[in-house]
């Protein structure tokens, strides 16, 4: 997680202890996940330690409101805090991105998602795929795909992603967990991205 969403969820801490009481709600995920939506718009789900005794969230409060307003303000109101909670010491933040664009400029987290020919940085020749048969086993594959008529996910983070359609490739260092969800793992940054290609339904 960006330094700057760190701060903000520090922040909403501070501001929002008044639902620390709530449990958690059914529907969002309990990890760190990215979820491309239908409608094109991208939900984060962020999941963080919370030591309160190390963090002292009086100055904080000013900090979020004028970043999250600011940015509305000058975006049309891109983006939206959909869940606050805290439990068992830990803090999930959930936001919304009314596109992935909006949420590459708010955490300064390179993202993609549309028609894999629009994608305009070139995927390394090194990368490895692998191509996701019917029963969600992986087959390595010696080329790049032909990622025609599909839709590009590029993630540059470790994190769950859930996408629109089924997944039909994968490269290296991503888990498929299900025909439309994978998780990045540890290696992904944003010189070594995930790159998921998946079907619209």
């Amino acid at each position: 997680m960006k330094i700057r969403n760190r701060i903000i969820l520090l922040a909403l801490t501070g501001i929002m202890l008044s639902l620390s009481a709530c449990s958690y709600i059914k529907g969002y995920p309990d990890t760190n996940t990215v979820e491309f939506l239908r409608n094109g718009s991208l939900r984060e789900t962020s999941v963080e330690e919370f030591p309160p005794e190390d963090y002292d969230m009086s100055d904080l409060k000013d900090v979020v409101l004028s970043s999250v307003n600011s940015y509305n303000e000058a975006h049309e109101g891109a983006v939206s805090i959909d869940l606050y909670d805290v439990r068992a010491r830990k803090v999930r933040l959930v936001m919304t991105y009314k596109d992935p664009a909006a949420y590459e400029d708010f955490n300064t987290q390179p993202i993609y998602a549309g028609p894999a020919g629009d994608y305009e940085k070139e995927i390394p020749q090194e990368a490895s795929f692998s191509k996701v048969k019917d029963d969600l086993s992986l087959k390595s594959l010696n080329k790049q795909p032909d990622f025609k008529d599909l839709t590009l996910y590029v993630v540059t983070n470790p994190v769950d992603v859930a996408v629109s359609g089924r997944i039909e490739y994968v490269s290296g260092d991503v888990e498929l967990t299900g025909p439309s969800s994978c998780r990045a793992g540890e290696n992904i940054s944003e010189t070594n991205p995930a790159y998921i290609a998946a079907r619209s339904n």
